[in-house]
């Protein structure tokens, strides 16, 4: 059947009312007046008109209805389900409607770039934490993630700040994380385990949005 719900609705409604008349035809006393009349006459119909009294009325009602029924099963099948029809709005053109299924894209086309965080930059709030936080007695170490070009570059502008505010930075160290493990992300100030001389300022990934 057609893939519309208000064709749906209206054929099986006319199939109602067709097999509502063929009943009404076939159902009754059969005396000298239509059953339809008679039908029609239950349902406080006033005027009944004197062809629909006749007893043929019954004969070609049931008769057209057979006919209208078969019209209407011949309306459904020949009708078909699915029209070509172009892309509704917000479907990519490489989606072929009339068959439901993805045309294959081309590599590289059409791909939007992939979203990518700001660099960094050292701002008031990061310098205030480190001017509150790490006492100028200590020594600094600034301990970078392994293979991470922005990392790296903000590493430089936090390492120009505090020599700049009369730091003592010792050499630099990177890490990485073994397979399985959470990466470390953001900015974090700690003491250095082995020396306590010596402030950590480790720098994981890039967290800002």
């Amino acid at each position: 059947m057609a893939n519309s719900l208000v064709w749906e609705i209206l054929w099986v409604i006319a199939a109602i009312m067709t097999g509502g008349v063929m009943f009404g035809a076939w159902t009754g006393p059969h005396r000298s007046v239509s059953n339809l009349s008679r039908w029609a006459a239950r349902m406080r119909i006033l005027y009944i008109p004197a062809w629909l009294r006749a007893r043929a009325a019954d004969r070609w009602a049931f008769r057209g209805g057979l006919v209208s029924l078969v019209l209407l099963l011949a309306a459904a099948w020949l009708i078909p389900s699915e029209l070509p029809s172009a892309a509704p709005p917000g479907v990519p053109s490489n989606v072929d409607t009339s068959r439901g299924s993805v045309a294959p894209e081309t590599p590289g086309a059409n791909r939007p770039a992939t979203p990518q965080r700001p660099d960094r930059q050292i701002d008031a709030d990061l310098k205030n934490a480190i001017l509150v936080h790490v006492p100028k007695t200590r020594s600094v170490r600034i301990v970078v993630l392994k293979d991470d070009p922005e990392a790296d570059q903000f590493s430089w502008q936090i390492d120009a700040f505090l020599r700049a505010s009369g730091y003592t930075v010792v050499p630099r160290m990177f890490f990485a994380m073994a397979a399985g493990g959470q990466m470390p992300s953001g900015t974090s100030m700690y003491p250095d385990d082995k020396d306590p001389n010596i402030i950590v300022i480790r720098i994981g990934l890039n967290d800002r949005g």
